[in-house]
């Protein structure tokens, strides 16, 4: 099989959109993510995964904390700016409403959700990292109804 029609077949599964933020040295790192599921109940588990070359890996160490924020509907410009490679970490989160973590991690505003967690774990993936995450906290915005999705190749 190609990675072509790999990429293809794995499309036909849609799959909720995230950002995934963290920091370290007092520098904000964020990104997009479709690859974010959850792992265990016992203890609470997250996974994610994320390209080998992303500048994110520097603020991904085992012991390091991150955020899972899951996406609303109404929050695609948000998506496409934290997956745009061109910018730098400053200007992923310009004009990016945000709120502060138990742990200092920014929490994207009007999201769905978010879980706070600490990195447990992290393998290889072939050119991706695989991320485990003991989850420490988190919240649901009852407010916001509708996730943003993933499938076939677009944001929906």
């Amino acid at each position: 099989m190609d990675q072509s029609l790999f990429k293809e077949i794995c499309g036909t599964f849609p799959t909720g959109v995230t950002i995934i933020t963290s920091k370290k040295n007092n520098i904000d790192y964020g990104f997009t993510a479709n690859s974010f599921t959850s792992v265990s109940l016992n203890p609470l588990l997250v996974l994610f995964c994320l390209d080998k070359n992303s500048t994110s890996n520097e603020a991904l160490n085992k012991n390091d904390f991150f955020v899972v924020n899951v996406l609303s509907n109404n929050q695609k410009k948000i998506c496409f700016q934290f997956a745009n490679t061109k910018l730098n970490q400053n200007e992923r989160f310009d004009k990016i409403s945000t709120k502060i973590s138990k742990k200092g991690i920014k929490i994207i505003s009007n999201s769905c959700s978010f879980i706070e967690c600490k990195i447990k774990e992290k393998f290889d993936g072939g050119d991706h990292y695989i991320y485990i995450g003991e989850c420490i906290n988190g919240e649901i915005n009852d407010e916001i109804k509708d996730p943003l999705i993933y499938h076939r190749g677009k944001i929906l």
